[in-house]
């Protein structure tokens, strides 16, 4: 039996399916028998903590099926991560071609398989893969944007697949490829449940229909099609609208308030290809704030969330809040760095009598005064060999009042990064850079794509939403 799970933002979508989960527990179903997958590892992870917190008497060990589906190629082929093609092997292949690459790269972090890069060469022939057409066939689309020859697309193609052979590698889309290959053995699930469905590409559907093929009784899906952003690397919302089953709407938001929630649906109402669904805002009013710059707006206290189109406007953010000192956290972990935010932490558990690894102490005391280690200052002072910068923006974050024993209460992010996210304020920047403009010009499903990024954005709110308004009325997103 196939069942769709369909609901707007906050309506309680992963926590029905974790619902489900208990149902077929309960029932006798084997928890090696019960596959939940979902977009992100981080996703993956949450969905299980959120289960063993359910049932305390499990561990991790008894629930090992809760994961991305590129980690479940990954372990089901029994590969390790030097197997896997990174960063610096797309250089030497640019540079091999006469093509400039600064930056390609898997999200690897998040196990989705999502490749993004500055080269349009590459992201092109990923896009390709993803969707299962040849990379003429996408070229032909004309979906690019930049000056891309067809020669020398072929020529690229041509020396990775070439490289991969030489030095025994994989890429994130041949994980799934061998998968669903002959020698790719899927568990034999009774129950398979997929959140976040709407973000799967074709390669990723093909792999549901080979789990659903085998033992499997019932498939759960859940998702919404407003919130599919990810068409850029291949997903493709139509599977996921087209899937036929037994439909289960989720309607009440617990999240959005009604200010924010009418905002929402004056986005949506854009969409020119989506299922038509209900959606109703929790009893809060809302607040919707309209300011000119960050520094209009008072982040000195509760839980912020601050997003922005592209990940190139993230820039001068992450330098304000700096200045301001104020403790913040990007894609690319906490503001001070993991070791520092360890050892000061480390630092007052040691203030504190507590006797910790001596791997950890050794840290901590490399960080003082080698004459005369002091544990009676305040880890600010105490900790002299940390650069100057770096220690004078710590000082200033202690003068603000920012605990750094607890994760950040600011976020900084794309809007992509923060799907799945929420907070009780919400900054939305409405500048656009010039590709999002021209890229949302190319179709109706570009188009599409574009306004349910905003919507994503949007929808993050739980009470309090900050529109920061463009200078260049052309580059504004108009919401």
């Amino acid at each position: 039996m196939r069942y769709k799970v369909i609901g707007p933002p906050g309506t309680g979508k992963t926590y029905t399916l974790l619902n489900e989960v208990t149902n077929y527990v309960n029932k006798g179903v084997p928890l090696d028998k019960i596959g939940y997958f979902s977009f992100t590892r981080k996703a993956a992870n949450e969905a299980r903590d959120r289960f063993l917190k359910r049932n305390p008497t499990l561990d991790k060990k008894d629930i090992k099926y809760f994961q991305t589906l590129h980690s479940l190629a990954f372990t089901r082929l029994g590969l390790k991560e030097e197997n896997v093609m990174q960063e610096g092997n797309y250089k030497k292949i640019g540079e091999t071609c006469g093509v400039q690459i600064k930056y390609a790269a898997y999200e690897k972090n998040e196990w989705n398989g999502i490749f993004t890069s500055d080269s349009e060469y590459l992201s092109l022939i990923s896009l390709a893969r993803v969707k299962q057409i040849s990379v003429l066939d996408q070229y032909n689309l004309n979906e690019h944007l930049g000056k891309i020859q067809r020669d020398k697309l072929e020529a690229i193609d041509k020396e990775i697949n070439n490289y991969k052979n030489v030095y025994g590698l994989i890429d994130y889309t041949d994980m799934l490829d061998k998968f669903l290959g002959p020698k790719g053995t899927a568990p034999k699930f009774e129950v398979i449940f997929v959140d976040e469905a709407q973000d799967l590409s074709l390669i990723q559907w093909s792999m549901i229909k080979k789990l659903e093929d085998g033992y499997c009784n019932d498939v759960w899906i859940a998702g919404d099609d407003d919130q599919a952003i990810f068409g850029w690397a291949g997903a493709d919302v139509n599977s996921f609208i087209n899937w036929q089953a037994k439909q289960i709407p989720l309607t009440k938001s617990k999240r959005v308030p009604q200010l924010i929630q009418q905002k929402a649906l004056d986005i949506i109402e854009r969409i020119n290809t989506r299922l038509d669904k209900q959606y109703l805002p929790k009893s809060e009013i809302g607040h919707i704030n309209q300011r000119f710059k960050l520094a209009d707006i008072d982040i000195s206290q509760g839980q912020w969330l601050i997003l922005t189109r592209t990940k190139s406007l993230l820039k001068p953010i992450s330098s304000y809040l700096k200045r301001k000192g104020y403790f913040f956290e990007s894609s690319q972990g906490n503001s001070i760095g993991k070791g520092l935010y360890e050892d000061i932490n480390n630092f007052k558990r040691m203030q504190g009598g507590e006797k910790l690894p001596e791997i950890l102490e050794q840290k901590v005391i490399e960080r003082l005064d080698d004459k005369k280690p002091e544990f009676n200052k305040p880890w600010y002072e105490a900790f002299v060999k940390v650069p100057f910068h770096q220690l004078d923006y710590v000082k200033s974050m202690f003068v603000n009042g920012e605990d750094l024993s607890k994760p950040p209460r600011i976020k900084i992010s794309t809007i992509h990064g923060a799907k799945g996210g929420e907070a009780t304020n919400v900054v939305l920047y409405l500048n656009q850079t010039e590709n999002t403009l021209k890229g949302s010009k190319r179709s109706k499903e570009k188009y599409d794509e574009e306004q349910r990024v905003w919507y994503v954005g949007v929808t993050r709110t739980i009470d309090n939403l900050y529109l920061i308004k463009c200078k260049n009325k052309k580059k504004e997103y108009k919401i």
